[in-house]
């Protein structure tokens, strides 16, 4: 056997350059060339050259492998984030959607501006969003009262403007968003091509302000940060006011006979709907949107303001259409109250007549043992009782018009809140305190059954100054010609409460009168027994 070296230097060779020698030798005995050595030499360089192809062709093969794998998990990667970002669009196309249903459903628009602002602040990234409506203060002082809010320190916040009259003194940046201009456009007439001018009236589509830091008029409810703040307006004609009713414009004239073309063919009949007897009357009602980026060192982007101005005009379109809606079902009820009137009011005079019957007999039966000044107490005491068991049989009338959207007139107004005031209900619960003006939505939610229970006052427990508040709020008003709106003239309900009131308010003022009297009988009586 050969040495181990031997077999090493065998099997380096086999390893190394066999393949191309074997391969090599069987071509040198195929072609059997004249220089064997050269053809040889040749040969192993052009076998080397093969090989050195074959590998590159391998690693080409290799890279292009890696780059087309690499690819596909690139692409792999770019097609979830797509489904991610459909399904996300999606969700949020969703979103969008049954907000903009729901708007266009509700009657009761306020319960949806929480799900506004979050929808403006989800899509402009904004750090708050929130909605503050125009309003003007018992003393004549216009404000912006902050009414939803993704912040709660935005919530129930005012921003206080001017006296009427006065320019200057507002708080904050937002108020010239209600301050309208006059604008000239051309406008050519579509038949002659003629152009014309005309005015028009215009409001800002938005105030922006680029870093609150650096603008002193900025009002800041928190702590001023780096960022910027806008505001777009909402604004809508709202119908729901105390004078939201008016009678209808008659219906247009219908075409003459000498108008109609001889040689046309008769026209077929058409169904005439009956024409509307009352139309809704406008007024002008105000809201911002608000959203900043404070703590965020950056200004909203035009896609951002664009996303919010629409939804600001979703919102207006949805409540003047949900204000007309409740117009509109509400025209009816009170027409059927207009109806029943006189019905109320002949049910109410025998009520009143059988309560004359009851309190002469309560007199009667009180006997000899009273004194004058009792009698004169109690009689004042048995009207206050019977006024009270009359209003008590309008229960029904009573709950109807806690049901109404329309506000009545503001004398209908003074006689509820005078009710609630001598009730003892809580201010607060009947009047905007940002305000201080009666809010219809919260005096009507206090016609109940509970109110009439409240009704049954114990005079002991009003004080003079209490009465005289109550006397001032309702003072000038007639029972028997309390304006109600443009349909109800007057209502009998209505003018049983003020009659409640007045009686209420005697036997108070009686009540206190008898108890001075008491007192001097007991001081007299005590002195004669000293």
């Amino acid at each position: 056997p050969w040495p181990k070296s031997k077999q090493m230097d065998s099997e380096y060779l086999k390893s190394t350059v066999g393949p191309a020698m074997t391969s090599a030798m069987a071509s040198l005995v195929v072609e059997q060339p004249n220089d064997a050595v050269e053809y040889l030499g040749t040969y192993l360089l052009s076998y080397v050259k093969a090989k050195e192809l074959e590998a590159s062709k391998l690693e080409a093969e290799k890279k292009m492998a890696q780059l087309l794998k690499e690819q596909a998990e690139a692409q792999a990667i770019e097609d979830e984030k797509a489904r991610e970002s459909a399904a996300y669009k999606a969700v949020k196309d969703k979103e969008e959607s049954d907000l903009s249903d729901a708007l266009a459903e509700s009657t009761d628009i306020a319960s949806l501006y929480g799900k506004v602002v979050a929808l403006v602040q989800s899509r402009t990234n904004a750090t708050g969003v929130y909605l503050g409506r125009k309003e003007t203060t018992d003393a004549g002082v216009s404000q912006i009262q902050y009414l939803s809010s993704t912040q709660d320190v935005m919530n129930g916040k005012v921003l206080k403007g001017v006296p009427e009259g006065e320019e200057e003194g507002a708080e904050g940046v937002t108020w010239p968003i209600f301050v309208s201009s006059e604008v000239e456009e051309t406008v050519v007439d579509p038949e002659t091509g003629e152009e014309s001018t005309v005015t028009k009236t215009v409001f800002p589509e938005d105030i922006t302000v680029a870093n609150i830091v650096r603008d002193p008029a900025v009002k800041c409810f928190g702590l001023p940060k780096l960022g910027s703040y806008v505001a777009v307006p909402v604004r809508y004609n709202s119908c729901l006011h105390e004078n939201g009713i008016e009678d209808a414009p008659p219906p247009p004239e219908p075409v003459a006979a000498e108008d109609v073309d001889p040689d046309a063919p008769p026209a077929e009949p058409e169904v005439v709907e009956a024409p509307p007897k009352f139309s809704p009357v406008n007024v002008v009602s105000e809201f911002i949107i608000g959203f900043d980026s404070v703590g965020q060192g950056r200004e909203f982007n035009e896609e951002e303001k664009a996303f919010a101005k629409t939804w600001a005009s979703k919102l207006a379109e949805a409540s003047a259409a949900a204000e007309l809606k409740l117009w509109n079902a509400e025209i009816t009820t009170l027409e059927t109250m207009a109806g029943g009137e006189a019905d109320a009011a002949a049910a109410l005079a025998t009520a009143k007549e059988t309560s004359v019957a009851g309190i002469a007999e309560k007199m009667g039966a009180l006997g000899e043992e009273a004194n004058e000044d009792e009698k004169a107490y109690k009689e004042v005491s048995f009207k206050a009782a019977a006024a009270l068991e009359v209003v008590t049989g309008l229960k029904d009338a009573v709950l109807a018009i806690g049901g109404l959207s329309v506000p009545p007139k503001g004398e209908t107004i003074k006689t509820l809140t005078a009710v609630c005031m001598l009730a003892g209900v809580e201010k607060a619960a009947y009047t905007d305190m940002l305000t201080n003006k009666v809010s219809w939505g919260l005096l009507k939610a206090q016609l109940t059954e509970g109110l009439l229970e409240k009704m049954a006052v114990d005079p002991a427990g009003v004080t003079a100054d209490a009465a005289e508040a109550i006397k001032g709020v309702i003072e000038g008003l007639d029972e028997a010609s309390i304006p109600f709106n443009h349909i109800l003239a007057t209502s009998s309900c209505v003018g049983a409460l003020l009659s409640w009131c007045n009686a209420t308010l005697a036997d108070v003022e009686a009540y206190a009168a008898w108890q001075v009297k008491v007192e001097e009988a007991k001081a007299a009586a005590l002195e004669a027994a000293g």
